[in-house]
Protein backbone atom coordinates (compact mmCIF):
# COMPACT_ATOMS: atom_id res chain seq x y z
CA UNK A 1 0.00 0.00 0.00
CA UNK A 2 1.45 3.62 -1.01
CA UNK A 3 2.46 5.64 1.99
CA UNK A 4 -0.67 8.21 1.00
CA UNK A 5 -3.21 5.23 0.96
CA UNK A 6 -1.86 4.27 4.51
CA UNK A 7 -2.20 8.10 5.67
CA UNK A 8 -5.84 8.05 3.82
CA UNK A 9 -7.19 5.07 5.31
CA UNK A 10 -5.84 6.38 9.26
CA UNK A 11 -7.22 9.29 9.05
CA UNK A 12 -10.70 7.69 7.75
CA UNK A 13 -10.93 5.48 10.88
CA UNK A 14 -9.59 8.67 12.94
CA UNK A 15 -12.64 10.67 11.11
CA UNK A 16 -15.43 7.70 11.59
CA UNK A 17 -14.45 7.17 15.18
CA UNK A 18 -14.93 11.23 16.21
CA UNK A 19 -18.25 10.95 13.70
CA UNK A 20 -19.89 7.92 16.24
CA UNK A 21 -19.08 10.55 18.84
CA UNK A 22 -20.59 13.53 17.58
CA UNK A 23 -23.19 11.53 15.91
CA UNK A 24 -24.83 9.01 18.55
CA UNK A 25 -22.82 10.13 21.61
CA UNK A 26 -20.76 6.98 22.11
CA UNK A 27 -18.50 7.09 24.71
CA UNK A 28 -14.97 5.41 24.59
CA UNK A 29 -15.85 2.46 26.35
CA UNK A 30 -18.16 1.91 23.84
CA UNK A 31 -16.53 1.93 21.19
CA UNK A 32 -13.69 -0.04 22.74
CA UNK A 33 -16.22 -2.67 22.65
CA UNK A 34 -17.07 -2.79 19.77
CA UNK A 35 -13.30 -2.42 17.78
CA UNK A 36 -11.86 -4.42 20.51
CA UNK A 37 -9.13 -0.97 20.97
CA UNK A 38 -8.48 0.27 24.38
CA UNK A 39 -10.48 3.41 25.69
CA UNK A 40 -7.06 5.24 26.10
CA UNK A 41 -5.97 4.21 23.07
CA UNK A 42 -9.13 5.22 20.91
CA UNK A 43 -9.05 8.79 22.87
CA UNK A 44 -5.57 9.31 21.72
CA UNK A 45 -6.64 8.78 18.26
CA UNK A 46 -9.46 11.00 18.69
CA UNK A 47 -7.70 13.71 19.68
CA UNK A 48 -4.87 13.09 16.75
CA UNK A 49 -2.06 12.64 19.07
CA UNK A 50 -1.67 9.88 17.40
CA UNK A 51 -2.80 7.70 14.25
CA UNK A 52 -4.12 4.05 14.36
CA UNK A 53 -1.68 1.42 12.42
CA UNK A 54 -3.13 0.72 8.85
CA UNK A 55 -4.33 -2.73 9.87
CA UNK A 56 -5.69 -1.58 12.91
CA UNK A 57 -7.31 1.52 10.63
CA UNK A 58 -8.49 -0.56 8.04
CA UNK A 59 -10.31 -3.14 10.97
CA UNK A 60 -12.22 0.61 12.23
CA UNK A 61 -13.19 1.38 9.14
CA UNK A 62 -14.85 -1.70 8.26
CA UNK A 63 -16.75 -2.26 11.59
CA UNK A 64 -17.49 1.74 11.50
CA UNK A 65 -18.65 1.63 8.29
CA UNK A 66 -22.07 -0.28 8.25
CA UNK A 67 -22.97 1.60 11.69
CA UNK A 68 -22.83 4.47 9.17
CA UNK A 69 -24.51 3.96 6.59
CA UNK A 70 -26.77 7.15 5.74
CA UNK A 71 -29.62 5.27 4.28
CA UNK A 72 -29.91 2.92 7.72
CA UNK A 73 -29.56 6.43 9.79
CA UNK A 74 -31.78 8.32 7.97
CA UNK A 75 -34.75 7.12 9.62
CA UNK A 76 -33.28 8.61 12.93
CA UNK A 77 -32.25 11.83 11.66
CA UNK A 78 -35.78 13.01 9.80
CA UNK A 79 -38.68 14.46 11.56
CA UNK A 80 -41.79 14.18 10.19
CA UNK A 81 -44.73 16.93 10.96
CA UNK A 82 -47.40 15.96 8.83
CA UNK A 83 -47.06 16.56 5.79
CA UNK A 84 -43.96 18.63 6.84
CA UNK A 85 -40.57 17.00 6.41
CA UNK A 86 -38.04 18.15 9.25
CA UNK A 87 -34.19 17.58 7.79
CA UNK A 88 -32.55 19.98 10.23
CA UNK A 89 -30.47 17.12 11.63
CA UNK A 90 -29.32 16.36 8.26
CA UNK A 91 -28.53 19.37 6.50
CA UNK A 92 -27.15 21.65 9.74
CA UNK A 93 -25.25 18.71 11.23
CA UNK A 94 -21.70 18.64 10.42
CA UNK A 95 -20.95 14.88 11.27
CA UNK A 96 -23.85 13.61 8.71
CA UNK A 97 -22.38 16.24 6.08
CA UNK A 98 -19.22 14.25 6.52
CA UNK A 99 -21.12 11.60 5.95
CA UNK A 100 -23.04 12.51 2.94
CA UNK A 101 -19.41 13.63 1.35
CA UNK A 102 -18.55 10.13 1.77
CA UNK A 103 -21.38 9.09 0.33
CA UNK A 104 -21.57 11.03 -2.83
CA UNK A 105 -18.43 10.74 -3.88
CA UNK A 106 -18.42 6.61 -3.52
CA UNK A 107 -21.64 6.68 -5.78
CA UNK A 108 -20.66 9.01 -8.42
CA UNK A 109 -17.04 9.29 -7.93
CA UNK A 110 -15.96 7.69 -11.13
CA UNK A 111 -18.78 9.53 -13.24
CA UNK A 112 -16.58 12.96 -14.35
CA UNK A 113 -18.65 15.20 -12.63
CA UNK A 114 -18.49 18.95 -13.82
CA UNK A 115 -20.88 20.68 -11.76
CA UNK A 116 -23.59 20.23 -8.85
CA UNK A 117 -26.52 21.75 -9.65
CA UNK A 118 -29.67 22.84 -6.99
CA UNK A 119 -32.32 25.00 -6.36
CA UNK A 120 -31.83 27.31 -3.56
CA UNK A 121 -32.29 27.08 -0.69
CA UNK A 122 -32.58 23.83 1.19
CA UNK A 123 -30.42 21.80 -0.75
CA UNK A 124 -27.52 24.29 -0.53
CA UNK A 125 -25.52 22.58 2.04
CA UNK A 126 -25.78 19.05 0.28
CA UNK A 127 -25.00 20.80 -3.08
CA UNK A 128 -21.74 22.42 -1.60
CA UNK A 129 -20.56 19.28 0.43
CA UNK A 130 -20.96 17.31 -3.00
CA UNK A 131 -19.02 20.16 -4.94
CA UNK A 132 -16.07 19.44 -2.57
CA UNK A 133 -16.26 15.67 -2.61
CA UNK A 134 -16.35 15.52 -6.97
CA UNK A 135 -13.86 18.76 -7.20
CA UNK A 136 -16.73 20.06 -9.33
CA UNK A 137 -18.22 23.88 -9.48
CA UNK A 138 -21.13 24.56 -7.60
CA UNK A 139 -24.30 26.25 -9.75
CA UNK A 140 -27.05 27.13 -8.04
CA UNK A 141 -30.90 27.91 -9.75
CA UNK A 142 -32.38 30.99 -7.97
CA UNK A 143 -35.61 32.62 -8.17
CA UNK A 144 -33.98 35.68 -8.76
CA UNK A 145 -31.60 36.69 -11.17
CA UNK A 146 -28.32 37.38 -9.77
CA UNK A 147 -26.46 40.51 -10.26
CA UNK A 148 -23.11 40.24 -12.02
CA UNK A 149 -24.73 38.16 -14.47
CA UNK A 150 -26.63 39.17 -17.86
CA UNK A 151 -28.04 36.29 -19.86
CA UNK A 152 -29.42 33.63 -17.65
CA UNK A 153 -31.52 30.10 -18.33
CA UNK A 154 -35.31 30.17 -17.34
CA UNK A 155 -37.76 27.53 -16.41
CA UNK A 156 -40.80 27.71 -14.96
CA UNK A 157 -42.79 24.84 -12.83
CA UNK A 158 -46.44 25.01 -10.94
CA UNK A 159 -46.52 25.18 -6.73
CA UNK A 160 -49.80 24.15 -5.22
CA UNK A 161 -49.78 25.96 -1.86
CA UNK A 162 -50.76 28.63 -2.67
CA UNK A 163 -51.11 28.14 -6.67
CA UNK A 164 -48.58 29.67 -8.22
CA UNK A 165 -45.79 29.95 -11.25
CA UNK A 166 -42.25 29.64 -10.07
CA UNK A 167 -39.57 30.77 -12.57
CA UNK A 168 -36.13 29.85 -11.51
CA UNK A 169 -32.75 31.17 -13.09
CA UNK A 170 -29.25 30.00 -14.01
CA UNK A 171 -26.60 32.20 -15.30
CA UNK A 172 -25.78 30.78 -19.23
CA UNK A 173 -22.09 30.99 -18.36
CA UNK A 174 -21.88 28.64 -15.30
CA UNK A 175 -23.43 25.45 -17.57
CA UNK A 176 -22.59 24.74 -21.29
CA UNK A 177 -21.87 21.27 -23.58
CA UNK A 178 -18.91 20.38 -21.62
CA UNK A 179 -20.60 19.83 -18.30
CA UNK A 180 -21.38 16.44 -16.93
CA UNK A 181 -24.15 17.60 -13.89
CA UNK A 182 -25.28 16.00 -10.95
CA UNK A 183 -28.16 17.09 -9.22
CA UNK A 184 -28.84 17.57 -6.22
CA UNK A 185 -32.32 18.42 -3.91
CA UNK A 186 -33.21 17.78 -0.68
CA UNK A 187 -36.82 16.86 -0.72
CA UNK A 188 -38.77 15.35 -3.81
CA UNK A 189 -41.91 15.46 -3.45
CA UNK A 190 -43.79 16.29 -7.30
CA UNK A 191 -40.90 16.05 -9.16
CA UNK A 192 -41.69 19.74 -10.64
CA UNK A 193 -38.36 21.17 -9.57
CA UNK A 194 -36.22 18.45 -11.11
CA UNK A 195 -38.36 18.60 -14.24
CA UNK A 196 -37.54 22.89 -14.45
CA UNK A 197 -33.61 21.81 -13.73
CA UNK A 198 -33.87 18.95 -16.38
CA UNK A 199 -35.33 21.35 -19.16
CA UNK A 200 -32.30 23.83 -17.83
CA UNK A 201 -30.13 21.34 -18.47
CA UNK A 202 -31.19 20.28 -22.11
CA UNK A 203 -31.57 23.48 -23.31
CA UNK A 204 -27.72 23.92 -22.35
CA UNK A 205 -26.88 20.93 -24.08
CA UNK A 206 -25.01 19.54 -20.98
CA UNK A 207 -25.25 15.69 -19.53
CA UNK A 208 -26.64 14.49 -16.71
CA UNK A 209 -24.52 12.33 -14.89
CA UNK A 210 -26.72 11.63 -11.68
CA UNK A 211 -29.36 12.57 -9.20
CA UNK A 212 -28.46 12.62 -5.74
CA UNK A 213 -31.65 13.17 -3.60
CA UNK A 214 -31.83 13.35 0.12
CA UNK A 215 -36.07 12.31 0.64
CA UNK A 216 -38.85 11.30 -2.11
CA UNK A 217 -41.90 10.44 -1.53
CA UNK A 218 -43.25 7.19 -2.59
CA UNK A 219 -45.87 8.78 -4.81
CA UNK A 220 -44.75 7.27 -8.35
CA UNK A 221 -42.75 10.40 -9.39
CA UNK A 222 -39.20 8.83 -8.46
CA UNK A 223 -40.42 6.03 -10.89
CA UNK A 224 -41.49 8.23 -13.68
CA UNK A 225 -37.94 10.07 -13.14
CA UNK A 226 -36.22 6.45 -13.93
CA UNK A 227 -37.76 6.28 -17.05
CA UNK A 228 -36.59 9.30 -18.49
CA UNK A 229 -33.20 8.98 -17.34
CA UNK A 230 -30.56 6.91 -17.69
CA UNK A 231 -28.36 8.37 -15.37
CA UNK A 232 -27.60 6.58 -11.49
CA UNK A 233 -30.00 7.60 -8.90
CA UNK A 234 -29.15 7.67 -5.65
CA UNK A 235 -32.22 7.91 -2.84
CA UNK A 236 -31.21 7.89 0.56
CA UNK A 237 -34.87 7.97 2.37
CA UNK A 238 -37.93 6.70 0.21
CA UNK A 239 -40.76 8.22 2.51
Amino acid sequence: MARIDKLSIELEAVELINIMRGLFNYSFRQLSEILDVPESVLCRYANGDILPSSETAMNIVKKLENKLELPSIMPMLIKNKGDYIDLSNVILNPYVLKLYEKRVQKVFGQHNITSVVTVATDGIPLAVVAASALRARLTIAKQYKDAGFEDFYEASYIVDSPPRRVSIYLPRELLGKKDKVLIVDDIMRTGRTIDALLSIIDEAGADIGGFSILVARQNGVLDFIRSKITAPIDVLYLQ
